[in-house]
Order: structure tokens, then C-alpha cells, then sequence
């Protein structure tokens, strides 16, 4: 174990002050594993406070409060807030003194802001006795230990927060109540808080909102999230996902025609995937209904895989490599199904259907191909969406340049590089030496 002189102690301190803009507090520390134990500030130093005066910092923790500090932080947080201070208030603030302090000072709340001179608030102010008895009336008008929803909604009964207040939590008040404990309240790390952040993005396509969460019951409280980071900005940076939501049609269709000229084609699912600004095509189906319309918006012919130069070379391209790989193939016959397959295989019963990407599900062509015992393959230069089956199958033109240069085929291998970076033509038969 390192050891730290007192003058290493201050400095990192004051470091990590300057970092943070404020005076460390002691939880900053404690939930930070690169610096030493609070123990050994601690050990150092005596108390918090003397390292911080040491330090030549703001103390920002008061150990012990006395009647006339109480007061005194009473009157400037009414100031702040322009209205009598609630105990929730002071609940949700962690740099304020708790309620039960002032109850171990005042007995009642309203009796602090009586002596502050401050207007008293309308709720009864109650003793620790009158919430106890308030808390088995409820249950046994309930038949059942009252949940902090059942006291929220009843104007006649203390809220949820007064009872936390009390006595540190709803589910003490109701052990002390000698109430049975219903719900066991999840505590939630960060690394959850990340997890969940995370999944939401990739559900949404966008950066999650408050909302979201509110929405989503398996997902922690905009509270807890509050509490673990300060606020949702910092939660979303500390989950490396973009702040800023695509909240218009004109951001999307920007974000397209920049897309579009960046790759010099439509951009496909898996480029916005792994766009960092975008992530899906949710908020195009959001905004636009879906993405297809969103390119005919931005301006962009979607390429539907037929009526395209591009499709067509790749479509003679694909059927050179099957002649490599078949021999014996079948190229757009009307005999063997319904409907006009690109390329068939007779001796596999393989479909083989060309496309420049996955722009869609296909299941049309799946129904119709993949019956009777026979398989489909989709040939494609980039990827997109893929509906898993058994007898369906992808392969992306980077898989079918290295099986054709296995196969000795290297005008056929660098064909497939040349699609892949999109500077193909009819013209061209050799390997591109930039690629």
C-alpha cells in the first residue's frame, strides 16, 4: 500500500478541487478508486474540515449544526427559492443540512420556520408519534402496509417524503411502525445507470430523455440517476452518448445529405449504426415513417437494387462468381418459381439473389424462395438489415472477393473491393492499387 505525506494529501486535494470547480466533499472521494482512502485523509488531517482549511478550501461540511446555523440556512434558502422551504426541498439537496436535523433541533419543521421568521406552510406540521399512528390508521384501512403512492394521494395523510424525513427511509417508518415491508427498494450502481443509458440509446436511435426512463419501469428513477451524476447531461457523457437530440426534420435530412456525400451513396443501417450522432433509423421512422421516405425527403433516390446501373453490374458480377463456384447455374428463369429469381442453383436448390444492400427485410423473396427444402443466399456489397432464418443466408462482397482469390479469380476478388469502395465500372477490370 502507498504511502501519502500530508503535503501529497493537500496537493491531491487541491487538484482535484480545481478539477471539479468546487471543494471536494468527502463522497467525492470515497467514490473516486484512483485516489487513497477517506481513512487516510482521515488519519492525516483529524477531520474534513481541518484537511480543507489546510488545503486553503471552502469548508463545505459542517459536522455538528447549531440552532442559530439552522436557522441562518433556512433564511438564505428561502431567499434562493423566493418561498418557505419544504422538507423536500432540503431532501433532494445533499449540500443542505437533513430534515431530521432540524427535527433534533426544532421537533417540528414548522417550528424552525416559525423562529425564521417565515410563513408556515399549509401541510400539518406532525410529531414522530402522530406519523406512526397515521401509518398503522392507513394500513388498517387498507388491510395491507401502506406503499408512499397510497400517502402521496391522500390529501388527509403526511407524504412519503415527510416519513423519509423522520426516520431515513418509508420502509424504517414502517419497521418502526411494526408494518410489514412490501417492496425492498433496488439500489442502483452506476455501472447499471451506464448499462441502462446505453441499451435505451440503442432502442431509441437517439440520446434517452427523462421521459424515456419515466416511461420504462425496468429502468432506474430520474432520481437515482440525479443523485449518482448531479443531472442527465452528465450521466448521458459519462455513457459516451451525444446530448444533443435530432428534434426536427430539417437536422435529419442534413444529417442524410451529409451521410450521402461522405460515402457518395445512400448511407445503409449499419452506417448510421455506427454513427455516433444518429445510431438508427428510429427517429427517421419517427419523424418520417419510415426510412425510405426520409431519403426521398433529403433528396436521395433510395436504392431499391434494380433500376441502377451499380444494381445491374453487380448482378453480372454475381453471376460470374457463381459460374466459379457452380459451375451450372440458371440466371433469371420463369420455370422454376413463381416470380423471377437473379440467379439459381440446381443442384444445391439455392436461390441466389443479388442486391447492393440490405434496404429492407426481404421477407417477400424469402416466402417465395426459401420453401420446399430450398435455401436463399443474398449477395451483397454492404451491409444492412438481415432477417434471420435457417435457410437464409448474407454474404457481403468481402467474403466473396476472398473465396474468389482462394479460388485463384483475382480480377473477380478485385472486382468485389471496387464495389465495396464504390469506384466501379464497366470499364474497369483490374485492381484498383488505391483500395
Amino acid at each position: 500500500m502507498k504511502r501519502y505525506s500530508k503535503k501529497e494529501l493537500l496537493q491531491i486535494i487541491q487538484n482535484y478541487s480545481r478539477d471539479l470547480k468546487r471543494t471536494p466533499m468527502m463522497r467525492d472521494i470515497t467514490h473516486n478508486k484512483n485516489f487513497p482512502s477517506i481513512n487516510r485523509f482521515l488519519k492525516s488531517f483529524g477531520t474534513w474540515n481541518n484537511l480543507l482549511k489546510k488545503a486553503g478550501l471552502e469548508i463545505n461540511y459542517i459536522n455538528k449544526y447549531s440552532e442559530v446555523e439552522l436557522i441562518r440556512i433556512l433564511k438564505q434558502v428561502f431567499k434562493q427559492l423566493g418561498r418557505t422551504p419544504k422538507i423536500q426541498d432540503f431532501l433532494e439537496n445533499k449540500n443542505l443540512p437533513s430534515p431530521k436535523t432540524y427535527f433534533i433541533h426544532f421537533k417540528k419543521w414548522n417550528n424552525a420556520l416559525k423562529i425564521a421568521g417565515l410563513k408556515v406552510n399549509v401541510r400539518k406540521d406532525f410529531t414522530e408519534r402522530e406519523l406512526l399512528d397515521l401509518l398503522r390508521k392507513k394500513a388498517k384501512k387498507l388491510r395491507r402496509s401502506p406503499k408512499m403512492d397510497d400517502m402521496n394521494s391522500d390529501k388527509n395523510m403526511p407524504s412519503a417524503a415527510t416519513y423519509q424525513a423522520y426516520f431515513g427511509s418509508f420502509n424504517k417508518a414502517l419497521t418502526v411502525a411494526g408494518l410489514k415491508i412490501k417492496y425492498q427498494f433496488r439500489k442502483w450502481n452506476k455501472e447499471e445507470i451506464i448499462f441502462h443509458l446505453r441499451q435505451k440509446y440503442d432502442e431509441l436511435g437517439e440520446p434517452p430523455g427523462i421521459r424515456d426512463f419515466d416511461k420504462d419501469p425496468k429502468t432506474p428513477s430520474k432520481g437515482i440517476v440525479r443523485k449518482l451524476y448531479g443531472n442527465w447531461t452528465n450521466a448521458l457523457r459519462e455513457a459516451d452518448i451525444p446530448v444533443k437530440r435530432f428534434k426536427s426534420k430539417e437536422e435529419l435530412i442534413t444529417l442524410l445529405r451529409k451521410l450521402a456525400k461522405q460515402f457518395n451513396r445512400i448511407p445503409t443501417i449499419v452506417d448510421l449504426r455506427n454513427n455516433k450522432d444518429i445510431h438508427s433509423t428510429v427517429p427517421f421512422v419517427k419523424h418520417f415513417g419510415n426510412y425510405t421516405k426520409a431519403c426521398l425527403m433529403a433528396g436521395l433516390v433510395p436504392n431499391d437494387g434494380r433500376n441502377n446501373n451499380i444494381w445491374k453490374a453487380w448482378q453480372k458480377h454475381c453471376e460470374d462468381m457463381a459460374r466459379v463456384l457452380y459451375r451450372e447455374i440458371k440466371v433469371q428463369e420463369k420455370e422454376i418459381i413463381k416470380g423471377i429469381p437473379d440467379i439459381y442453383i440446381p443442384n444445391e436448390k439455392l436461390f441466389i439473389d443479388a442486391k447492393t444492400c440490405g434496404y429492407k427485410d426481404f421477407k417477400d423473396q424469402i416466402k417465395k424462395y426459401a420453401i420446399k427444402k430450398h435455401r436463399i443466399e443474398f449477395w451483397l456489397v454492404f451491409k444492412g438489415i438481415e432477417t434471420k432464418s435457417k435457410r437464409v443466408k448474407y454474404i457481403y462482397a468481402e467474403e466473396l472477393a476472398k473465396k474468389m482469390k482462394g479460388l485463384g479469380e483475382e480480377d473477380l476478388a478485385a472486382k468485389c473491393y471496387q464495389f465495396i469502395k464504390n469506384v466501379y465500372s464497366d470499364d474497369q477490370t483490374t485492381f484498383i492499387s488505391r483500395i
